[in-house]
């Protein structure tokens, strides 16, 4: 909960210090999709086992104020299933385990709409994005998942960037859009002085709609 209060807490000072810039307009919507999310590094893999992609939900609200025709400033509070997937194989056996890390997460998005006639509003976005830790579970000794939320960061940062379609609508705007993320830091907790080099990286797919303020 004071994860989440403290996401919310960087949305709100984000708003407000660029409230007074905006004179074309504000936005509110939701937009959820599907995550395709690994991880990265020298030290992310299990044995000799490298990550491979897994798939997740990530999705959540967003806040859009628009100080021109060209330029807005988005806000986003999205909770999101990351990780990876390690599939192995001894003999004839084979099989796969997950690393399951779920995070809420604030991208701070600078958003540029490509001018053009019609309903059609092309964009695209970048911008920071901060992730809190709410979950973490991997496979133990025996194969089975066991919560591994101790050894990893509460918090993880990340650069986001990404495209999206919008389509105005009689009320509001429906969108389209695809995003990459990659994560800046490790998430690895430090292990007798020695911190292990493993990020985040993540592919989203994304319906959203936003209503007018």
């Amino acid at each position: 909960m004071k994860k989440f209060t403290f996401a919310l807490m960087i949305a709100a000072v984000a708003l407000f210090v660029a409230s007074p810039l905006f004179a074309e307009g504000m936005m509110f919507g939701i937009k959820g999709g599907l995550n395709m999310s690994n991880l990265t590094g020298d030290d992310a893999t299990i044995g000799d086992t490298a990550p491979s992609m897994k798939m997740g939900f990530g999705g959540g609200v967003f806040f859009n104020y628009a100080f021109t025709e060209l330029f807005a400033v988005q806000v986003e509070g999205l909770y999101m299933m990351k990780g990876a997937t390690y599939e192995w194989s001894e003999g004839e056996e084979s099989g796969s385990v997950d690393v399951k890390i779920d995070y809420i997460e604030v991208p701070l998005l600078l958003k540029v709409t490509i001018p053009t006639e019609g309903k059609i509003k092309p964009a695209i976005f970048a911008g920071p994005t901060f992730g809190f830790l709410m979950s973490a579970k991997g496979p133990g000794e025996d194969g089975e998942e066991v919560d591994i939320k101790d050894e990893v960061e509460s918090m993880d940062i990340g650069i986001l960037g990404g495209a999206e379609i919008g389509y105005k609508m009689e009320k509001g705007m429906l969108f389209l859009g695809a995003s990459y993320e990659v994560g800046m830091a490790t998430i690895g907790k430090a292990e007798e002085g020695d911190t292990p080099d493993i990020k985040n990286t993540n592919i989203g797919i994304y319906l959203g709609y936003g209503f007018p303020l």
